[in-house]
């Protein structure tokens, strides 16, 4: 006797769902969600605290901006220090201008021409129109950011996993601040990925250009391409493998840097990144103990003008340490390449040897993305299981639930 019946729709219905697994296993949809997503948190931040002006979002401060010598469509906040964005907002108005004073915003330190990849590439885009370079800015981090999430479909397929997974490595919060401030962390991540990926494609040359512009882009690239000359060296000395064409991928990287450290020394006088002024780097752990002590201990502490920043910061560091957590615990079992397990350590490593400025600014710990980035190729490339996919599941929800929040704050607080 059969007592239940089943009707077409219910026999198809597995099926549908294959379906629609497959149709949506594509490594361009990370991308084109991610695309909307930052042009939303773009125009939420342009309408509701910018007042639709482009050149309020770099935050060129009186401090360093002056009103008589700077162009008559830049924006410029009275009584204020401003933020990082003014000083790439005026290299991007002519990169090869290295002086102290230009444009009527001064640097603060030549250690910022250090970083001159995103304003070149900003200049290049804008065709050198100084009246276009706020679009530039703006339109470069949201390219960047989602490219950088179709090449993490890209990777998500590569490891066995359904392309969707690829939103992971452009889902992280101190992203979405640096987007809403024209900062140099989304093309920075973009050439650090894409360079791993070439490097993994067999594509030398193209990893070469990415970790090189990388460098320029973001100093902490370095680090990969170091890592991966660590790991060839070794590998040299103990004579299983001999010096070839791959090798190009961590040389050339080095070489464009201390280039463009030549070039700024014989500008101003001074190594750049010998001249942050303990911005950067400082005492390794001092810092990060401090700030983390204190920043728990005193959750609701206030903030001048960024009402519940200490609670986000707390939250933001818990997701970032539970990602760092679970890629050290699966460092043996992930399979990918041995320089990245070493350039991930590095990176954890790194952050713990980084000044206060880098943990006291609340600003969704932007500075710490190459650690996230890392680990969430990490678990990506680990064998699935179903306690291991659960996990990946539940912190990419954390991951998620903090870029909307950080994405919806900055529309609200500079």
């Amino acid at each position: 006797m059969q007592l239940t019946s089943t009707t077409a729709g219910d026999a198809t219905t597995p099926q549908q769902h294959r379906t629609l697994g497959r149709v949506t296993d594509r490594a361009a949809l990370p991308g084109i969600i991610f695309f909307v997503a930052a042009l939303a948190a773009i125009e939420g931040r342009l309408i509701l605290l910018a007042h639709g002006n482009l050149s309020e979002l770099p935050r060129v401060g009186s401090v360093y901006g002056h009103r008589g010598r700077a162009p008559h469509w830049m924006y410029i906040f009275q009584h204020s220090t401003g933020y990082d964005g003014q000083f790439y907002y005026r290299m991007a108005l002519d990169p090869a201008n290295l002086h102290t004073t230009a444009f009527g915003i001064t640097m603060d330190a030549p250690y910022r021409f250090m970083r001159i990849g995103y304003s070149a590439l900003a200049w290049l885009v804008s065709a050198g129109q100084h009246v276009a370079v706020p679009y530039a800015l703006v339109g470069i981090n949201v390219a960047a950011l989602a490219t950088l999430a179709y090449l993490g479909g890209l990777l998500a397929q590569e490891a066995g996993r359904h392309a969707l997974w690829g939103l992971l490595p452009a889902g992280y919060f101190g992203l979405m601040d640096s987007l809403s401030r024209d900062l140099t962390e989304p093309l920075g991540a973009l050439c650090l990925v894409a360079g791993i990926l070439a490097y993994r494609k067999r594509h030398p040359l193209l990893a070469a250009a990415a970790f090189g512009y990388g460098a320029l882009t973001r100093e902490t690239v370095l680090l990969v391409p170091a890592a991966l000359g660590i790991v060839r060296i070794v590998q040299l000395v103990r004579r299983r493998d001999r010096f070839g064409a791959n090798d190009v991928a961590w040389i050339v990287p080095v070489v464009v840097f201390a280039a463009w450290e030549g070039v700024v020394k014989a500008a101003t006088g001074v190594f750049p990144v010998l001249s942050d002024s303990g911005k950067n780097a400082g005492l390794p752990f001092t810092a990060a103990f401090t700030w983390i002590a204190r920043n728990f201990a005193h959750p609701s502490t206030r903030v001048p003008g960024a009402p519940g920043a200490v609670i986000i910061w707390d939250v933001e560091f818990v997701v970032l340490a539970l990602f760092a957590l679970a890629a050290l615990a699966a460092l043996r079992a992930t399979t990918i390449p041995v320089y990245e397990r070493v350039a991930f350590v590095l990176y954890v490593v790194e952050i713990f040897c980084l000044a206060p400025t880098n943990w006291d600014g609340y600003a969704d710990l932007r500075a710490f993305v190459e650690v996230y980035l890392l680990a969430v190729l990490v678990l990506l490339a680990t064998p699935r299981r179903r306690r291991r996919t659960v996990l990946l599941a539940a912190l990419a929800v954390c991951s998620a639930a903090l870029v909307i929040t950080v994405a919806l704050y900055r529309t609200q607080i500079w």
